[in-house]
């Protein structure tokens, strides 16, 4: 019993200490003044940081961690899909070869190139090199070098020069995106309004009412059925979406932007998707300024009442057919073709989880594994344009490591290695030598 109480207090508070929310970012940042994760056009540029520096990226990421899973409450296990297994194993992946990639895509592009693919997404939307990429490229290979400490398999002061490229690399990134400052929506207040305004204005500006009941029916189907399909396409988790925003309107009120990718090629099961965009962005006009409005550096949005969709007062979504299909050749959809997709999504919904039954656990544990150590990723190589190059270098092939903490973590146990990853801050042993 004192181990559960204790372990409450620390899904209450991170560290049993530090609340969540914008409370507890300015703890965070009371704290320690200048956390290091925040940018400057300096600061980006070195290759090696001092202790300090990863010390204060180490504590604010974890803290950030932890709001997200424990405040915000993200997916879960699934009976299904064996998300921890693949998770944990993911992490360790990304932890051996993400660091050289991301080396190779510096050489290619230079800092001033990755503080530019930092910008993309204040230009574009239905693209995956974006905040949630920017974020979590970095996060998620930290966490694989805490997975990888925590079973003896990796060396915590070894590591140093592999932490210092996954850090400076996202931020990068982050300065990209938002210039001089916090680069997360964590010390932004829990906002993501990073598009452009000449961008967005055009994307507002193409809204329609939904007070007629029939075009708002249509839409809810939509929404709902092209989030599902894009949650199990990317096996039942949240790379398939993300939301940015609220942006402020003229006149009060305020706009989210929401993307949901249907037909992402890189996988062999999006055979389902055939005929789809490459993504949809639906972009919603709310005139109700009551609603509170927070989204998290995941690109989910949390409202308070929760039943935000209820208020909606005008939208419209875009198809993005391709990857590289043009801003300037985004098309809207009209209701026919919106109820013809979420037929599809629907469908093809089904079809996945056919098709997931049918596997073993570790063809699934693989198939996370590589959506995971792939689609952190791989946008930003795509761009580049050597994300073939990286593959060649094997990528896509478990390493020594995976392979040596498989046993461990696909029998049951990543659960019990996740959570203080998560909650506890053990997802960042330090660089220094122990004494």
């Amino acid at each position: 019993m004192t181990e559960m109480i204790d372990f409450a207090a620390f899904v209450e508070k991170f560290m049993a200490e530090v609340p969540g929310g914008v409370a507890g970012d300015a703890e965070m940042r009371r704290r320690d003044p200048h956390p290091f994760v925040d940018t400057t056009a300096a600061d980006i540029r070195p290759d090696h940081l001092d202790d300090d520096q990863i010390d204060s990226w180490f504590d604010y990421m974890a803290w950030n961690l932890w709001e997200l899973i424990a405040s915000r409450s993200t997916e879960g296990e699934s009976g299904l899909i064996p998300r921890q297994e693949y998770e944990t194993l993911s992490f360790v992946q990304q932890w051996d070869v993400y660091p050289e990639a991301m080396r190779a895509i510096t050489a290619e592009v230079g800092v001033d190139g990755l503080v530019d693919l930092g910008r993309v997404s204040k230009r574009e939307v239905g693209t995956k090199v974006n905040h949630l990429r920017n974020y979590a490229c970095s996060l998620m290979a930290i966490l694989g070098r805490g997975v990888g400490v925590k079973l003896d398999l990796v060396d915590p002061v070894a590591s140093r020069s592999d932490v210092e490229t996954c850090i400076q690399f996202g931020r990068r990134l982050w300065h990209g995106t938002w210039g001089d400052g916090p680069g997360l929506a964590s010390g932004r207040g829990f906002t993501l309004p990073h598009l452009d305004r000449d961008v967005l204005d055009p994307l507002v500006a193409a809204a329609v009412s939904v007070e007629d009941p029939e075009h708002r029916a249509v839409f809810r189907r939509f929404n709902a059925a092209t989030e599902l399909f894009g949650f199990m396409l990317h096996y039942d988790n949240r790379l398939g979406m993300g939301d940015t925003g609220p942006y402020p309107l003229p006149g009060g009120g305020f706009a989210l932007v929401r993307d949901h990718f249907l037909h992402e090629p890189a996988y062999p099961w999006a055979d389902v998707a055939e005929g789809m965009p490459y993504a949809v962005t639906e972009v919603m006009v709310f005139r109700d300024d009551t609603i509170d409005v927070t989204i998290n550096d995941i690109g989910t949005t949390f409202t308070t009442p929760s039943t935000y969709l209820d208020r909606l007062d005008s939208v419209v979504v875009f198809a993005r057919d391709t990857m590289d299909t043009p801003m300037s050749e985004l098309r809207i959809l009209d209701d026919d073709e919106m109820r013809a997709i979420s037929a599809q999504a629907e469908k093809g919904v089904l079809a996945l989880y056919r098709m997931y039954a049918k596997k073993s656990v570790d063809e699934k544990i693989w198939d996370g594994i590589t959506v995971y150590s792939h689609d952190f990723l791989r946008p930003i190589a795509q761009r580049v344009g050597i994300w073939d190059r990286i593959r060649e270098g094997g990528f896509d092939a478990p390493t020594e490591l995976t392979k040596k903490a498989w046993p461990t973590l696909a029998s049951g146990r990543a659960g019990e290695i996740l959570a203080p990853v998560f909650m506890m801050g053990d997802g960042f042993p330090s660089v220094r030598p122990k004494s």
